[in-house]
């Protein structure tokens, strides 16, 4: 193979290794722009849920009902650590 020959299939490969790496960067840029979006979309959907607007279908109970307790924990945890943060150091 001539040494020109080569260096063009060379190139060739790196051109589109460098195609498939900005795709696999757009994909993964489309992924977490996804993320926030269904996040927001629980969200609002937990919103409505919590006002009594919206229903909830049997089929998410399980998921709303884990949120809810998540939700209690984090109520909780933030209660001790409120409460660890007043708290005065022993002088011992």
């Amino acid at each position: 193979m001539r040494p020109g020959k080569l260096l063009e299939r060379i190139r060739d490969s790196l051109v589109q290794r460098s195609l498939v790496g900005k795709r696999k960067l757009d994909r993964t840029a489309t992924r977490r722009e996804l993320d926030g979006v269904l996040r927001d979309l629980g969200e609002r959907y937990r919103e409505l849920v919590r006002a009594g607007r919206m229903h909830v279908p049997p089929e998410l109970a399980a998921l709303v009902q884990a949120v809810r307790d998540l939700e209690g924990r984090i109520e909780a945890q933030e209660r001790d650590i409120t409460a660890l943060e007043s708290e005065q150091p022993s002088t011992t």
